[in-house]
């Protein structure tokens, strides 16, 4: 490895890590279901791209720290859930019927719901 990248990669590694620490304990589970765990990566992906998207159109509304903040979130929780790969249980959920009726309302489950 290129003695710069290295420069380079550690401290954010161990700037996300410390994240991961942090985070950990203040939430210390962590999804089973696997679409619950990588909406949670997605979340952190979410604020992140706002904060860029500010930064880009709004500069005023956001900072080079807050985008940075935010992807080292983002890859504290991509850690977690990489952690968690061997724990995930992937089986679909329940699930439950839409169905339009002739007036186009939504039927679930054959009683009226809303719309």
């Amino acid at each position: 490895m290129d003695k710069t990248f290295q420069f380079k990669v550690w401290p954010v590694l161990l700037e996300a890590c410390g994240e991961l620490d942090r985070a950990t304990s203040k939430f210390p589970t962590w999804p089973t279901d696997p679409l619950h765990a990588v909406g949670v990566v997605a979340e952190e992906m979410g604020e992140l791209q706002r904060e860029v998207l500010q930064l880009t159109y709004e500069p005023t509304k956001s900072t080079k720290e807050s985008v940075r903040k935010e992807a080292i979130q983002l890859a504290a929780m991509s850690l977690r859930f990489l952690m968690s790969l061997d724990q995930y249980e992937y089986s679909p959920g329940p699930q439950h019927q839409q169905i339009m009726n002739p007036t186009g309302h939504i039927v679930f489950d054959d009683v009226e719901g809303a719309r």
